[in-house]
């Protein structure tokens, strides 16, 4: 049985900010200063420790603040679980996520309780612009919020809200929903926004108000986890997906998996040609996988990197 230690409060604060981390002693003290110097201050943090064994407890414990709380997993669970251990110490009304190794600007919560209290009832989830940083700060690319209300058509089409540092949510709308499923390695807050956007609104914040750090030893960022985890997707929303959407993640699908299963992959890339003829991509990752796995993998990691220019993970048996 899990073993998690915490401290009671009584006081109830507007926003829970729930930071998970696992092995970030380096990088966590930037996350909570960012939550300290938020310019809205009725907040208390949770940091959830999925049992660090690098000095992230005493990195976390060095700050005196009340408002913040440390709970330790006594075994290694992931990033969705130690997400729902915050949710279940949670105090406020609002619960805002944040990952350890990224960091907010100070008008992130102000602006999120804004466009909350500005909303109709109905909205569970805004989310706010990000700018993606590699390891030694250059801006690689912003994102903007580019969709609001009722989004659930929109968001099975792609992932427009992406990481959960973006996110503050309504904790009575979340747990509606069960919260992280744990059972996803990757693509655990792309499930969860698709569930949460099943019953709730989508608002946006129209300002740039994350910084996220894209680092290659991100403890979910081998391909294979990647590619399992997309496959999930496909194989519990597909019945609900419009013939487009649906051939656009066939499509994604059998582009990862020609690294691993060519076979099952060619069936998939077929399926999706069927609903979709005009994609190149798919035609060419076809062609390609004729000269093997080893052939694939370099030609696919090439040209995601020249394409996006973001890490995609380690490509891994």
């Amino acid at each position: 049985m899990n073993n998690e230690h915490v401290a009671s409060r009584p006081i109830k604060p507007a926003v829970t900010v729930v930071i998970p981390t696992f092995n970030r002693a380096a990088v966590i003290v930037r996350a909570i200063r960012s939550v300290l110097g938020q310019t809205f201050q009725d907040w208390e943090l949770i940091v959830v420790d999925d049992c660090s064994t690098d000095g992230t407890e005493q990195a976390v414990k060095g700050f005196s603040d009340k408002r913040i709380r440390y709970i330790r997993h006594d075994q290694n669970r992931r990033g969705g679980a130690a997400r729902n251990t915050g949710l279940r110490h949670a105090r406020g009304e609002y619960v805002a996520f944040l990952d350890s190794d990224d960091e907010w600007l100070p008008e992130k919560l102000q602006k999120d309780l804004e466009v909350f209290r500005s909303s109709d009832p109905s909205v569970g989830l805004v989310y706010t612009g990000k700018m993606i940083m590699d390891e030694q700060g250059t801006v690689l690319k912003v994102r903007m919020p580019t969709k609001s209300g009722w989004v659930y058509d929109a968001l099975l089409d792609w992932d427009f809200i992406g990481s959960a540092s973006r996110v503050t949510v309504k904790k009575q709308v979340m747990e509606r929903v069960a919260g992280f499923d744990e059972t996803f390695v990757n693509c655990q807050d792309y499930d969860l926004w698709l569930r949460m956007a099943r019953v709730s609104g989508v608002a946006c914040v129209p300002y740039c108000l994350v910084r996220r750090y894209l680092v290659s030893d991100r403890m979910t960022a081998s391909l294979r986890n990647i590619c399992d985890s997309w496959d999930r997707i496909l194989g519990k929303y597909r019945s609900e997906m419009k013939p487009d959407t649906e051939a656009r993640h066939l499509a994604r699908v059998a582009l990862l998996l020609f690294n691993y299963d060519p076979r099952r992959a060619r069936a998939l890339a077929w399926q999706g040609l069927r609903l979709r003829p005009f994609q190149p991509w798919l035609v060419t990752a076809l062609a390609a996988s004729i000269f093997g796995m080893k052939s694939y993998r370099w030609l696919f990691r090439n040209a995601a990197k020249r394409l996006s220019k973001l890490y995609l993970g380690r490509t891994t048996m």
